[in-house]
């Protein structure tokens, strides 16, 4: 009897307890009547996209609190940091629905808006690309405290992982057949290129293991120095990880990324 008792006292606090176990995920952006919605149609740099919203027409967006390299920089490793950075938000973001939140200064003196962005994940990216090291906080106008200290916070985690942008050391060297597991990290892969091919505005680059491929848009092809012809030659090539119809892939933007090893 007692153990009837107890069986039927645990069936209904089960019942009672079942909601709160089920309780609904962490909203993807706080529920600010004024957020706009779209999808990213253009990934500008690592700091600057373009978003086609839903409510009508396309506006370009600054990211609030973050700065990353600039093309310009005739330094060719800050190029190089900017080139990352904008694979990075390219690989997170492009043709990807997102919500922008406001704060109190809606546009800069450009006419951009200046906005976080929240994609499906728990965190503002804005946030997450301070953390990973692709952007510096950029802390120079006014805006929400409380985001402003955990842009700190994200910045001082990357400089303490020795992130990115604060990386001491050359990256890893892997094989073609890790890049794989290497998604969205930044690696130098060292491979035999077997065969090139042009696939539409693209030089391709395929190794003689593993399933990866190192793409080259033939206008970057064109700045490089040296000979082109790849085939049978041993060489590293270092960047961001991306996956790409099932294929993990670096695209190269600069010519530093790619060495040629000497027999």
């Amino acid at each position: 009897m007692i153990r009837t008792k107890l069986f039927l006292l645990g069936l209904v606090l089960s019942f009672v307890l079942a909601p709160v176990r089920a309780a609904a995920p962490r909203p993807v952006a706080p529920q600010d009547p004024a957020a706009l919605t779209g999808i990213v149609a253009y990934v500008y740099d690592g700091d600057t996209i373009r978003v086609r919203l839903d409510s009508g027409g396309e506006k370009k967006v600054r990211l609030i609190g973050v700065d990353s390299p600039e093309f310009d920089d005739t330094r060719e490793s800050a190029r190089l940091q900017a080139f990352l950075a904008r694979r990075f938000v390219h690989s997170r973001l492009d043709q990807k629905p997102v919500r922008l939140t406001m704060d109190k200064e809606k546009e800069d003196a450009y006419g951009r808006l200046l906005a976080y962005v929240w994609t499906d994940g728990p965190e503002m990216f804005n946030l997450v690309l301070v953390r990973e090291g692709f952007a510096r906080a950029y802390l120079k106008f006014p805006f929400d405290g409380t985001v402003k200290k955990r842009i700190e916070e994200a910045e001082a985690e990357a400089k303490r992982e020795e992130r990115g942008l604060w990386a001491v050391k050359p990256p890893p060297v892997i094989g073609p057949a890790e890049a794989g597991s290497r998604l969205g990290k930044v690696v130098t892969v060292r491979f035999r290129c077997v065969r090139t091919f042009e696939r539409a505005r693209f030089r391709v680059l395929v190794p003689s293991e593993g399933n990866f491929e190192a793409v080259v848009p033939v206008d970057v092809l064109a700045a490089f120095p040296g000979s082109l012809d790849f085939e049978n030659k041993d060489m590293e090539v270092t960047g961001l990880v991306e996956m790409y119809k099932g294929r993990p892939q670096i695209v190269i933007g600069v010519p530093v990324q790619v060495k040629v090893i000497p027999v």
